[in-house]
């Protein structure tokens, strides 16, 4: 027996022994090179890459061919897995990789046709931004050959190698950055229509967020099949799985400066923090682009493509927040028995049906999309039925926004930022600008549809009169410069009055964040860099401190227990600030859900379970204020509820509630004990991988929410998914005494020092010096790389 044993336990122990090499050895894969000097056959001269603290790259060339050929270089460097996982997303491979599971996404991505956009756009570009993108694509690819099999870990677990990069792909995530600034308003466009056809079109107009309905609601004869609307959910819920491999982009934002008359230096102050969901790796990478007497520019770039999407050069600042347009209108088509055929305008036209070959590592599905004159048939691709909706998407027609942001590098003043953004049509956006010469403006920017209707409703498509006519000039666009007050500020609320001629949009954020910003802009009349600093972290609530009082004036003659009393208590003396120390945010967050549901489930039914959150969220808003008291009263009790019966009775129902789920010391609902930031990868859902490889980092106690200026929003529990992408606050007087941070880090390499570095100073509200003159680069100076010409 002990021969046996003997043998057993010697393969055990080499097997183990072999294991722990190859983790070692997967997990050490793919680490960039920091220091030293690289020799790359791409480049015309010397290339010096200088980083700081955080790892950012400093990028000094001679010319544009050698920068942005090392910036493909030293990008493909920390972000290559992030890279091609956008790349297979716009153009629907994930179930390449993924396995069957992503079927239907890719084939919903495959119908937006991003890269046939993007072929259009790379035809029409200008030749001098072309050589740009095409040195930037070579020397990702220097990379790739360069690195062989010494690839991040990602590809060594999924055991596959990247493909080259090309300029498609570049441009692609423009337009991915496009679609995901839209698809809220096509899940929003189904819900409104199931809202009407329970509750009816007068009810429907109170709870619908800065909607009017102007008697082009009702069209006779039409109503969209219901299994057509069920089709276009199961699309949308396929679409929406690409959230869990962090790919996602622009959802809202905050951006606000001041005139140098109201800053201490005598020059404007600007700060910006885009929101978007929080994964690991981040979906920006800081950078800094320098050719001595051309070019000095420095900001985030969004992994795959050249140029610096928001930032500063010596003369400008500029950023974004979502603008939340309305560009997507969803059509309800009639087809013939075949669904070869739909009827538009009194006569059959052919569907164009194309077929689709989706592979995974074990077999190929094939599919097919079939397409109006208006985009895909989305609720059609499990089957053929006589209704289907058809998809209208900005992200369609002409636009460049490759050309926006080459130009944004190298504005000077206002007239060429204005002139840059013009070609802004996809991706919707309000643009702040500052100046040195003490200029602020706001201006919006994007596809503006017009349309003979108001947003939110499935058209009938047997007729052009529904069809888009055009867009908005970009000039006739809402827009702000040097205004009276000497500050701009925008936190995607409503954009316009009633007075301005066009449809924007139906789905803004409620002006919380907004009005807590103006706030804050008129607590002084002068503002220094630490104020910006402590703004844009600031977590007290607008929505909190109009809520809390008139539920706290309804429970204030109730007889109120041991627990009612503390929390009764808690709430008088609250500061209105979502503190990770409190207990009093986890009670707020919960009553806001207890309330609604109070307010509404009752005469909502199963659509509750689909209610829209900005429609919630403005129908409490309106419940408030006092505009209107629909859907009051509890329609299960033979009593007729007035508000603050509701309002009482949920300040009971979620101390019941809390107190289920974690017991009735209120020191166990402290807010930052459950509501935690981990930067998580996709890949760390598989907890061995994680453990081995470690992946996700964190948990990180964190206050906020999705109503205050710093934004940690949550989805199931209070897992947090959404927040400041990045934060940004620029002093346009030293460039050098402006600040960043990114709630994870340069590298999404694990072996990095630099993978999620930035991410616990991100979650107590710090800040890196943004390092822009040469001195104070080098004054940082961590490593510094030499790239070289030749081999």
């Amino acid at each position: 027996m002990k021969k046996p044993l003997a043998i057993t336990g010697i393969v055990l122990v080499t097997i183990l022994l072999a294991l722990i090499i190859l983790v070692k050895e997967i997990k050490s894969s793919g680490k960039p090179t920091y220091s030293g000097e690289l020799n790359l056959s791409g480049l015309i001269s010397e290339v010096q890459v200088i980083r700081d603290e955080r790892g950012m790259p400093h990028i000094y060339a001679e010319n544009a061919k050698d920068l942005y050929y090392a910036t493909g270089y030293v990008m493909a460097q920390e972000r290559l897995w992030q890279m091609d996982l956008i790349r297979r997303a716009t153009t629907g491979r994930l179930s390449e990789i993924f396995g069957a599971d992503y079927i239907e996404t890719d084939l919903f991505l495959r119908s937006l046709k991003m890269s046939d956009k993007s072929k259009m756009v790379i035809e029409a570009m200008d030749p001098e931004i072309k050589q740009c993108v095409n040195s930037f694509v070579e020397g990702v690819n220097t990379y790739i050959n360069d690195a062989g099999s010494d690839l991040p870990p990602e590809f060594k677990i999924l055991r596959y190698k990247p493909e080259p990069w090309s300029d498609i792909y570049t441009a692609n995530i423009i337009g991915y950055m496009g679609w995901d600034l839209a698809s809220g308003n096509l899940s929003g466009d189904v819900f409104i229509y199931k809202l009407i056809q329970q509750i009816g079109e007068e009810a429907a107009t109170r709870l619908i967020p800065y909607f009017d309905y102007t008697g082009t609601t009702v069209y006779p004869g039409f109503k969209p099949d219901n299994r057509a609307l069920d089709k276009a959910g199961d699309a949308i819920a396929a679409m929406n799985r690409t959230a869990e491999l962090g790919l996602t982009s622009f959802t809202g934002s905050n951006n606000w400066a001041v005139s140098g008359e109201r800053s201490e230096t005598g020059k404007p102050l600007f700060s910006n923090d885009m929101h978007l969901g929080l994964s690991s790796p981040g979906i920006w990478i800081q950078m800094h682009q320098v050719i001595p007497g051309e070019l000095n520019v420095t900001g985030v770039i969004v992994p795959g493509e050249p140029f610096v999407v928001a930032g500063h050069n010596e003369n400008i600042a500029w950023g974004m927040t979502n603008l939340m347009v309305d560009d997507i209108d969803l059509y309800n088509e009639k087809l013939n028995d075949d669904g070869t055929k739909y009827f538009y305008d009194g006569k059959w036209h052919d569907l164009k049906i194309e077929k689709e070959i989706i592979k995974t590592s074990k077999e190929e599905f094939e599919r097919e999309i079939r397409y109006t004159h208006r985009g895909p048939l989305i609720s059609g691709f499990r089957g053929i039925d006589k209704d289907e909706l058809s998809m209208r998407w900005a992200g369609y027609d002409p636009s460049d926004e490759v050309r926006t942001v080459y130009l944004l590098n190298r504005a000077g003043n206002r007239d060429e930022f204005n002139e840059a953004i013009s070609s802004f049509n996809a991706i919707s956006q309000n643009f702040i600008y500052a100046d040195i010469n003490g200029n602020i403006g706001l201006h919006a920017a994007g596809g503006v549809a017009i349309r003979e209707r108001h947003g939110g409703l499935i058209m009938p498509g047997d007729t052009s009169l529904y069809d888009w006519k055009g867009y908005v000039d970009h000039y006739s666009l809402p827009n702000s410069f040097n205004p009276e007050g000497g500050s701009v500020s925008s936190a995607n609320n409503k954009t316009v009055g009633s007075e301005y001629p066009y449809y924007i949009g139906t789905y803004y954020s409620m002006p919380y964040r907004i009005n807590r910003i103006r706030e804050m802009l008129g607590e002084k009349e002068v503002f220094g860099i630490d104020d910006f600093k402590r703004m844009i972290v600031d977590r007290k609530s607008d929505f909190v401190s109009t809520l809390v009082p008139i539920m706290l004036d309804a429970v204030k003659d109730e007889t109120l227990d041991g627990i009612e009393s503390e929390v009764a208590a808690a709430l008088s003396d609250w500061d209105f600030v979502m503190s990770p120390d409190s207990f009093c945010p986890t009670f707020f967050e919960y009553y806001y859900k207890v309330l609604v549901h109070d307010l509404l489930a009752d005469d909502m039914g199963e659509l509750f379970r689909e209610f829209n959150g900005s429609v919630k969220d403005y129908y409490l808003l309106m419940i408030m204020l006092g505009e209107h008291d629909l859907y009051i009263d509890n329609i299960n009790t033979e009593v007729v509820e007035d508000l603050g019966a509701i309002l009482a009775g949920s300040f009971h129902n979620t101390i019941k509630h809390i107190s289920g789920l974690h017991g009735d010391n209120t020191q166990d609902w402290i807010w930052g004990d459950l509501h935690a930031f981990t930067a998580e990868h996709p890949m760390a859902s598989v907890k061995i991988i994680d453990n081995l490889f470690e992946l996700n980092k964190g948990p990180f106690r964190v206050g906020g929410a999705s109503h205050t200026v710093s934004p940690y929003s949550y989805g199931d529990g209070f897992r947090i998914n959404h927040g400041a992408s990045e934060r940004h606050v620029y002093n346009t007087a030293d460039w050098d005494e402006s600040y960043t941070i990114i709630p994870t880090g340069i590298s999404g390499v694990p072996s990095s020092e630099f993978y999620c570095s930035q991410t616990e100073l991100y979650c107590n509200d710090g800040f890196y010096k943004d390092h822009f003159s040469r001195e104070a680069v080098e004054d940082a100076e961590k490593y510094r790389l030499i790239l070289r010409a030749g081999k």
